[in-house]
């Protein structure tokens, strides 16, 4: 059962065990893992297509290729989507390993429709999704804060520079792996 489904039938955090969250956890991670190497899978056969396309002179082929390309990327879109979810459903389940490992007393949500709509909002962010979700389960008491890591925020905006046109790859891998903090 995911985050979403438990949420979604009244679970309530309190009655959970730790075990039982970080088993959770641990299954949801696995679930973005196969969902990230399907995403990389569709991304290179649309890829592929689009180049095999290019490298043709037949219109004939060159529309049927266009076809697949469309259903793959819907594919690849739909794919987006899927990841974008399970990636708040990790690092919910993350907060609440978090809280319960920090001794917090733990609540039910009450009504989760804000929580499922932000679940299943493409253009919210995973920290956002957390902390409303550690907000709603823990209220004001904790004081647990459950955002990005100064590593993932390097490693993001070293891809977002990338993908602006500055530097290159190597140079950006050198600059993450010299941080002061040495790791």
């Amino acid at each position: 059962m995911s985050l979403a489904d438990w949420l979604g039938a009244g679970g309530d955090p309190a009655k959970m065990t730790p075990e039982e969250v970080r088993r959770r956890h641990n299954l949801c991670a696995v679930r973005e893992e196969q969902t990230a190497s399907r995403l990389d899978a569709l991304l290179a056969d649309r890829d592929a297509i689009f180049r095999r396309g290019a490298a043709s002179r037949s219109a004939p082929l060159r529309r049927v290729l266009a076809r697949r390309w469309s259903r793959l990327d819907g594919d690849v879109r739909a794919a987006e989507r899927e990841l974008a979810r399970v990636a708040k459903e990790v690092v919910g389940l993350a907060v609440l390993v978090r809280l319960q490992k920090d001794g917090a007393t733990l609540k039910t949500p009450g009504d989760c429709t804000p929580l499922l709509t932000l679940l299943d909002d493409a253009t919210a962010g995973e920290e956002e999704f957390a902390e409303r979700l550690r907000a709603s389960v823990a209220g004001a008491a904790s004081e647990q804060k459950s955002g990005p890591t100064a590593e993932r925020d390097g490693v993001l905006a070293a891809w977002e520079r990338l993908d602006r046109g500055e530097g290159d790859p190597e140079e950006a891998i050198r600059r993450l792996d010299a941080r002061p903090d040495g790791r």
